[in-house]
């Protein structure tokens, strides 16, 4: 199966106010999510928090590529 970045980890969602279904966050976002919290739970010391956050998107990609290789 392929794994695309923009793939929905959360296929619905449903809003009440507006009585409807919704798309969720895509697969991309959920890794790097995921991968972020890791990176604050960790003991890494980076320069900034967008340092973390491009360490958390690159994991995601890297992630994602991974996967699509193996079947």
């Amino acid at each position: 199966m392929d794994t695309k970045p923009t793939d929905s980890a959360f296929p619905f969602s449903y809003h009440p106010e507006g009585d409807n279904f919704a798309q969720g966050m895509t697969k991309r976002e959920f890794f790097a999510l995921m991968l972020m919290q890791g990176l604050n739970a960790s003991n890494m010391q980076f320069e900034d928090i967008y340092q973390k956050a491009r360490q958390a998107v690159a994991e995601a990609d890297a992630l994602i590529e991974v996967l699509n290789e193996v079947e």
